[in-house]
């Protein structure tokens, strides 16, 4: 689910994690996970999601396509399933209910996230959420980037080679809700890396309150908490 490059080369987001540690996107997640839940996590890579959560008591089983990874990962998820969550068949060795189903930049790399979150539905316990981590497009460095006529992939961030889909704020959560689900909660990340002179003008809180209040343009990523709709 997360980037896999080979089974000899560390996996991006692995390795940023292992140089910089957990990111603004993935401690929001972690603390929307209820207490003591029993969490799936979706396309683990390493499991650097699951082992704060591991340690906070959360019985984690991870999911992750990667073998090398997956292995690793084993050291902090109670199990860990080899496969990808969009097969059918390897989503049957699942064994939930879930209280918490994760997808921690996840969601950009599928085929068709829509039918990928409408199936974690039927893995929820019945007061469960998904928790899910979306990277935003439309940031404004995205934009300064077009504007320039430039799109150039990376290993990782808004331009990461292996995104398959790209969202905005409205199109993260019409995703949500065209899949069956009600936005419980969002939040939203900012630029962390080095700016340069931006970077010395502009402070940390002034930054955070521009993405709180125009999210479409300021937010790096959007964490949504969602819950299965009712009634319809």
């Amino acid at each position: 689910m997360r980037p896999s490059p080979g089974p000899s080369t560390p996996l991006p987001y692995s390795q940023l994690v292992a140089e910089k540690g957990l990111s603004d996107g993935h401690r929001m997640m972690i603390e929307a996970v209820p207490p003591g839940a029993r969490v799936l996590d979706v396309g683990c890579a390493g499991g650097y999601l699951a082992a704060p959560l591991s340690a906070a008591g959360h019985l984690v089983i991870g999911m992750e396509p990667d073998t090398v990874a997956a292995e690793t990962a084993r050291t902090h998820c109670a199990e860990v399933v080899v496969g990808d969550f969009e097969r059918a068949e390897d989503r049957a060795a699942l064994a939930g209910p879930f209280d918490a189903v994760l997808f921690g930049d996840v969601l950009e790399h599928l085929r068709d996230p829509w039918s990928a979150l409408t199936a974690a539905r039927e893995l929820l316990a019945p007061d469960g959420r998904v928790i899910a981590s979306i990277p935003n497009i439309a940031h404004w460095s995205s934009r300064r980037e077009l504007a320039r006529g430039r799109f150039d992939y990376a290993e990782h961030g808004l331009y990461d080679v292996t995104h398959l889909r790209f969202f905005t704020r409205s199109t993260a959560l019409a995703l949500a809700e065209g899949s069956g689900f009600e936005v419980e909660r969002e939040q939203f990340t900012m630029w962390r890396l080095p700016l340069g002179r931006l970077a010395e003008k502009v402070p940390p809180s002034a930054m955070a309150a521009a993405a709180r209040l125009r999210p479409e343009l300021f937010a790096l990523q959007f964490v949504l908490t969602l819950r299965p709709r009712t009634g319809r």
